[in-house]
Formats: C-alpha cells, structure tokens, sequence
C-alpha cells in the first residue's frame, strides 16, 4: 500500500491553512520565548540584589576605611615624618664623622711606654653632643700617665683628654680611665 496523502483542497484553501498554520506556529513560539525570558529574569533577580546590596556594603566600607585614614594619617604622618627626618641627620652626621675602628688605630699608635691599654668605650656624636672615648688601662708611674695624656690631648681627633685627679693618688700600678673628648 502506498502511503501517500492527496489533498483535496482547492489551493486557494491550502494556502490559508498553510498560513493559519505558520502564524499558530509563530505565535507559539513568541509565546515561548516570552515565558523563557521571564524565567530568565525572575532567576536574576536575587542575584541583581544581592550584587546591589554588596555594592552598597562596599561602599560603605570603603567610605569608613576613608574617614579613618583621613583622620589618623595627618598625625601619624608627622610622627613618621619628624622619626625619619631624625635619622636622617642622625646619617649625615655619622658620614661625616671618622670610624670608631680609625680612632681606635690612632690611640693604639700613640707611643706609650709603661701603658698597658685594657678596653675602650666609644660613643659618636649625636645632634648636640660630641663624641666621646673612654681609655682604660694600667700605669707604671704617675709621669708616664701624665704624658700619655698629654700626647692623648695633642692627638688631632681630641679636643680634651681629661683623667680623674683621685687617679693620681697612687704612686705605682696606677689604674685609669681617661676620657677624651672626640673633635667635630
């Protein structure tokens, strides 16, 4: 048996089912379209909220974080500011001043016969005070401590090398610390 279906309809008649049916179609389809992009839509929502409300939490925070370094940068700025401004000098001072390890080498080449040297203290000089070195050691005689300061105050780092009077109270062995005010 053959399947195929004849038409009977004159084609004027055709036609109008043809398009009746095309245009049922279409609007089918419209229909659809419309449901799925309402659906899309209903499903975005929460999510349109929820970036909205981070957005606004976001800002907020953002706006805090602002006041908060508006309000403490100024001070804490100037702390900063002052501390490295400070260090700074501190820096251009030292450049300029001789090492402790060179002053150090020229005492130790200072003749000293009857001089044992036992330590010595530095301190560099700062913004208003100079530096400073302190020789310990032992004595043969009194005359012998008394030149060794002598040469100590005629050394050309030194402006001053003073020793305590009660050191000289001792006649032999004496034991000392002179301190000798380091040149600028």
């Amino acid at each position: 048996m053959h399947n195929e279906l004849t038409n009977l309809l004159p084609l004027k008649r055709q036609r109008a089912l043809s398009r009746d049916y095309f245009l049922r179609l279409g609007a089918i389809g419209a229909i659809l379209l419309s449901a799925l992009t309402f659906s899309a839509t209903l499903l975005l929502v929460p999510t349109y909220l929820f970036l909205v409300n981070s957005a606004h939490t976001e800002e907020a925070r953002l706006t805090s974080i602002e006041e908060t370094l508006a309000s403490s940068s100024n001070s804490g700025l100037f702390v900063r500011l002052a501390a490295l401004t400070s260090d700074a000098a501190t820096l251009t001072a030292l450049a300029n001043a001789p090492s402790a390890s060179a002053i150090i080498r020229s005492v130790l080449a200072i003749s000293r016969p009857g001089i044992t040297l036992s330590g010595f203290t530095y301190t560099p000089a700062t913004a208003g005070t100079q530096g400073t070195l302190a020789i310990s050691g032992t004595a043969a005689t009194r005359d012998v401590l008394r030149n060794y300061q002598l040469a100590l105050q005629g050394w050309s780092f030194a402006t001053s090398a003073t020793l305590p009077v009660s050191t000289y109270a001792m006649d032999a062995n004496i034991m000392f610390t002179i301190t000798v005010t380091l040149a600028p």
